[in-house]
């Protein structure tokens, strides 16, 4: 391949909205060396298309993936990828990097002969499991055949690699890459009694929202002057204002609704709270590490390897209210301990998780599939 050709990459991504996997695709765009790589993204119309648009030399084309069945929404891929092809030089290289299975689904059928599809996953693990059991079996069935026809999956963590060696994907292909965040020095101010807590996420079961205000009835029993702040919008949302009333915790428990910019959160909490039951890898993680926030989270998913217990966070088993409230009560009272968290936390992130270095990572898998 000429050294002057640009490797033609298309990111595909079903969702726009401000989650992991939408927030992963835009640290990659924003850091992927443009002289290298001729990148376009197709997602659906929303916050990461948005923000996209703003970044220099993206191209952004919108297909809106309503289903797994939308056939328009197919050909309207199939046509933004064809123009694609022909634009620049059309002889370049081609990938196609799938983020998550409607997108995966999607791109195997629409990739050509002598172009790479690439699949990172970002949603399902071992711990992750739909409330209909025969969806789950179609689901990993489809997902068993997205992870064969791609050249190369990324798992976002190790617990990712071990879901997909189950489905019987070859060992050689897959590659761990974590998330990343852009690192920033960062000082931690707070100007409030240190008993704010708060979470960030999609309000639905998967993230045991329930058992964060169950552990936080415990938590002001003790501590009458904590709150808990949660961030997020979705399914859940009336079954959890119907808990914080049940247990009488309206003064205490405050639901926030979707905030495009969380960070300005994370910077005034004195405790970060992820109540997963799971999680492939946890982005938020990265970046209350960045706020210099201390992290209580669930032991699931990809959480552990980036948590280590009583070091960079706390560590308890999902779906277990008491030991929660145990650890959020404890960290609340010793302010030492969080800090020492906090700064553990943040020399890890800038070690193994700023995306200056983990885009390189990436960059070399492309250029690998390329040779």
């Amino acid at each position: 391949m000429d050294s002057k050709t640009k490797t033609k990459i298309i990111q595909v991504i079903a969702d726009s909205a401000i989650g992991g996997g939408p927030r992963h695709v835009l640290g990659l765009l924003n850091n992927i060396d443009k002289a290298k790589f001729d990148v376009l993204l197709i997602a659906p119309r929303g916050w990461l298309t948005t923000e996209a648009m703003k970044i220099k030399d993206i191209k952004v084309k919108i297909v809106e993936f309503a289903s797994k069945w939308d056939l328009s929404s197919f050909t309207k891929l199939k046509k933004d990828i064809a123009e694609f092809r022909k634009s620049g030089d059309p002889f370049a290289p081609i990938i196609i990097h799938a983020h998550g299975p409607r997108a995966g689904s999607f791109c195997r059928l629409a990739v050509r002969h002598g172009e790479k599809l690439v699949y990172t996953e970002h949603i399902w693990s071992a711990d992750y499991h739909l409330k209909n059991p025969i969806n789950s079996i179609l689901q990993r069935a489809g997902l068993k055949a997205i992870y064969h026809r791609s050249d190369l999956v990324i798992a976002v963590s190790k617990s990712v690699k071990s879901f997909a060696n189950k489905l019987g994907v070859d060992e050689r292909k897959i590659r761990v890459i974590p998330n990343a965040v852009q690192v920033e020095d960062t000082e931690r101010k707070s100007s409030h009694d240190g008993l704010l807590v708060g979470t960030i996420g999609s309000l639905n079961r998967q993230k045991g929202h329930i058992y964060l205000i169950e552990a936080f009835k415990r938590v002001v029993a003790s501590l009458p002057k904590s709150r808990l702040e949660i961030v997020g919008d979705g399914p859940e949302k009336e079954k959890l204002l119907a808990k914080i009333q049940e247990l009488d915790l309206e003064k205490y428990v405050q639901l926030l609704g979707r905030d495009d910019k969380p960070k300005k959160y994370l910077d005034k909490w004195d405790l970060f709270v992820l109540p997963s039951l799971s999680e492939t890898f946890g982005l938020v993680i990265l970046e209350a590490f960045q706020s210099r926030v201390p992290v209580v989270a669930t032991r699931v998913g990809g959480i552990p390897e980036l948590i280590i217990d009583d070091k960079t966070g706390y560590l308890v088993p999902p779906a277990d209210s008491e030991k929660l409230a145990k650890a959020i009560s404890y960290l609340l009272v010793e302010k030492k301990n969080r800090e020492s968290l906090a700064n553990e936390a943040y020399e890890l992130l800038k070690k193994d998780y700023d995306w200056s270095k983990i885009i390189k990572v990436i960059e070399v898998e492309y250029q690998k599939l390329t040779r």
